[in-house]
């Protein structure tokens, strides 16, 4: 490998340039050197493979180090946010003290590195995406969605409470208007930075850092991102997943009521996080009973979209039961077994009741002095007898069409190849036999005309 220590990935397939891929593996990228003497082309440096695998390496561990640092700065600014919110609503300080600005700054401080490290995120993967589809220009991987997707996540990076005691003016629905600090809704959107959490968490998945899964992916065309690996996560562990999501949202919408309600309307009785806690729940299991309620246009909102994440978390708790009570396989095969001994046995007796109530009819017509009474009742037992041998063998029948499945048809169309495989075979060995047979016929029909022609030499 001309001193070249590095090791390629298995996953990609090695194939040359006659194939329409990569024409050598080393990292001479300015000439073809199966053809230097006759064909001097300049070939791209995608063209080399080695240095496609560490450039991809390079990128992706650089990346994950930015998300780390993305995800520090954002939760330093909220913990920041959050204390200044809970001095202020305790009235340690007001919005106007030095620790308040000091605080803000801090917290500012932290955004504009969060701001630069969501553009290093993305140049990083604009870069992986040239590196993965071999791209020279980066103005070819940039398009309207790519830019669309950096402005809002910008945007809502950028949010955050701004230093100094901004205030907007309120007009609750009773009483008189009252100037409100800006802080508790640029608080409450702050809280969006979260979504960071789902990032890291899919930047440290096995599934994103394993080899062979994003050789994988990359040759299937299969884009390993937050959605792949959040549909990983809810096929392996959903109850967790659930739990999780559910506890996020009870915490964080507790926490937005409760800032909404405090800083809004401070009189009211319903401002602690308990109360706070309550209403959110109420409100995510779609109950609703009406003891506490949100007076602020802020605490609405939240409860709108507290309602609208619980009905969607219902949703996937119905999907997730659904999928566990299915019954495996194994399980259909051994309940089907069950079910059509039982029916076995239940058509078994049928039948012999059958027997016997006619048996006894039967005798009861010989003797002839019995009763109509008890001809109709054994008649009725006949009746029920037959109808439960029929029953019994619809529903026979039913499990046997029921029971088979994709698995049963593939085995199926798996003994009929096997069949006519053999088949073929006997036939072909069958062809082999006449031709041979036909030649041993050729050989004795000439020795024959030997025989004739000197016997009639002789005669």
């Amino acid at each position: 490998m001309s001193g070249n220590t590095m090791i390629e990935d298995p996953g990609i397939p090695l194939v040359d340039r006659r194939n329409g891929k990569y024409s050598k593996y080393v990292e001479d990228d300015t000439f073809s050197q199966s053809s230097a003497s006759t064909d001097l082309t300049p070939v791209s440096k995608y063209d080399n493979i080695s240095y496609r695998l560490s450039q991809r390496k390079k990128y992706l561990f650089r990346r994950r180090v930015i998300v780390d640092v993305e995800f520090a700065m954002a939760m330093l600014g909220i913990i920041l946010m959050i204390i200044d919110n809970e001095l202020f609503i305790r009235d340690v300080y007001t919005k106007d003290s030095v620790v308040s600005v000091l605080i803000k700054v801090c917290i500012s401080i932290s955004t504009v590195l969060l701001l630069g490290l969501v553009c290093m995120y993305h140049v990083c993967g604009i870069k992986l995406f040239m590196t993965d589809n071999a791209l020279e220009d980066w103005r070819l991987a940039v398009g309207p969605a790519t830019i669309v997707k950096i402005s809002l996540e910008l945007v809502v990076c950028a949010i955050h409470p701004i230093p100094g005691n901004f205030t907007t003016t309120y007009y609750p629905a009773s009483g008189e208007p009252r100037e409100v600090p800006i802080d508790a809704i640029l608080s409450i959107l702050m809280m969006l930075r979260l979504y960071l959490v789902g990032k890291f968490m899919v930047m440290h998945s096995r599934m994103l850092t394993d080899t062979s899964t994003q050789s994988l992916g990359a040759l299937n065309k299969v884009k390993i991102d937050a959605t792949f690996v959040f549909k990983a996560l809810m096929s392996t562990n959903p109850g967790t997943m659930l739990i999780a999501i559910m506890l996020l949202v009870f915490l964080v919408n507790s926490w937005a009521m409760r800032t909404c309600e405090v800083y809004y309307d401070p009189d009211q009785e319903h401002s602690s996080f308990r109360d706070a806690l309550w209403l959110i729940v109420i409100t995510f299991l779609t109950v609703g009973y009406g003891d506490i309620y949100p007076k602020s246009d802020c605490g609405r909102m939240i409860s709108f979209g507290t309602g609208i994440l619980g009905v969607g978390t219902t949703a996937l708790l119905v999907a997730v039961l659904g999928q566990k009570l299915e019954q495996t396989r194994l399980e259909k095969y051994v309940h089907n077994f069950a079910s059509r001994v039982q029916l076995d046995k239940q058509r078994k007796h049928a039948a012999s009741d059958v027997i016997k109530n006619v048996i006894y009819l039967w005798k009861l017509r010989r003797r002839g002095g019995s009763s109509n009474k008890t001809r109709v009742h054994r008649h009725g037992k006949l009746l029920q007898a037959i109808q439960t041998m029929r029953e019994a063998k619809s529903e026979k029948s039913i499990i046997n069409e029921s029971a088979i499945g994709p698995v049963e048809i593939h085995k199926a169309v798996n003994d009929v190849f096997d069949v006519v495989e053999d088949f073929s075979k006997e036939q072909n060995d069958l062809k082999e036999r006449v031709s041979s047979l036909e030649g041993k016929l050729d050989g004795v029909d000439s020795k024959l005309d030997a025989i004739y022609a000197v016997v009639s030499r002789r005669h």
